[in-house]
This record gives structure tokens, sequence and C-alpha cells, in this order.
């Protein structure tokens, strides 16, 4: 016979490479075997290290190695520590206990992504990341960082225009030669229109003649 002590499940989501503890409730009344599994996608759980409550020698199954999983049991409280978590170390964790009956607790949901950066730069618009935690630590952070870009770009285009208005405002006010020449030339029309209407009488006197 077996129950379900605990039906709480905690979704952890971490990066490789990082180390990761899970644990769970000793719930034995008196001395029994305890063990950690792990299940993949629905497939059969798989114990991966197991021990006895009296004795302190553990062993491990199912290809599971020591170096990368180990388990520490105490009056209170059982631990598995994953590490160097890997992207294949992904899936759903629960410990057991045995007595009289067998006892399963305390289930962790474990996903494991590559390291940020590739993450990051991995990512497509089809992509669904994962949420860290519950609060989504992760898609309020990709948030930030797509509005600090286009923040950026908005305000380096700013900065462009400005500079352009002020370059093309200081040409005018600084260049003297593009002054007098339009002084000069303003001036030239001046006189060219009052000879003209100086010399139209005399030109029209020499014709009556």
């Amino acid at each position: 016979l077996w129950s379900l002590y605990s039906a709480m499940v905690v979704i952890m989501v971490v990066h490789s490479g990082e180390n990761v503890t899970l644990q769970c409730i000793n719930v034995l009344k008196t001395h029994g075997q305890v063990g950690w599994f792990k299940q993949v996608n629905g497939s059969e759980p798989l114990c991966i290290t197991y021990m006895w409550s009296s004795v302190p020698t553990v062993h491990h199954q199912n290809g599971f190695q020591g170096n990368h999983m180990k388990m520490v049991m105490t009056n209170i409280t059982i631990f598995l520590t994953i590490t160097e978590v890997e992207v294949a170390d992904s899936g759903l964790y629960f410990c057991g206990m045995l007595d009289k009956y067998l006892i399963f607790a305390n289930a962790t949901v474990l996903k494991v992504q590559g390291n940020l950066f590739n993450t990051l730069s991995a990512m497509t618009p089809n992509a669904q990341p994962f949420i860290l935690e519950e609060d989504g630590t992760m898609k309020l952070f990709l948030l930030v960082v797509i509005l600090g870009v286009v923040t950026a770009v908005i305000l380096i285009i700013i900065l462009i225009l400005v500079l352009k208005v002020r370059r093309d405002s200081n040409r005018l006010n600084t260049d003297p030669d593009a002054i007098n020449y339009a002084a000069l030339n303003f001036t030239s029309k001046k006189k060219e229109r009052r000879g003209e209407k100086e010399l139209d009488p005399h030109v029209v006197y020499a014709v009556t003649r």
C-alpha cells in the first residue's frame, strides 16, 4: 500500500551549472527505507538513490551517480543535492519513505535552462520562456531588456536630430562670408532697379527726338 503525504508541488527553474537542493519532510515513525525518485513526461518513476534510516550508507540506481546527486538525511528532513545541473536533469522529483506503507511526499518540478546569455540570444517570438518561480521574474526581466533597447534607440534618434539642427543653426550664425554675400547681393539688386528707373525717361526722350 502507498499513500501521498503532501499534494503540494514546487516548481523550481534554474540555469545549467547551478547547484540545486531538493528537500522533503521525514515522516517516518519508525526505522524504514527512504529514497528519491525522478519522473519525466509521465513515464515510469525511476529510483535515484535510497538508504535505510538506521544505516548511513546511500545506494544509487538506474545510472544515477553519487558525485552528481547526493542524498542526506536528518531526523526532520531528507535532502537531495544535484551538483551542476544539466538540461537533462529536468523532471519531476519526489521522495518516498517505506515503513509499513510507501509514502510519497513533496513533489518538485525541476526545469533546467541553458545559461542566461544563450537563453536570451536564442529566443524567438514563438519561444515560450520558463517562468522563474511564481512571480514571473523571467518575463519581467525580458520586458525590461526590450523596453531598455527601444528607449535607447529613440534617445539616439532624438540626439542625432538635435545635433543636426544645432549644426545648421551655428553654420548660419558663424559664416560671415554667407552674410556678406547676401547683403551685397541685396544691395546690388537695389542699385540695378534704381538705375533702371533713372534711365527710363532718357530712353523715351531719345526716341521722341
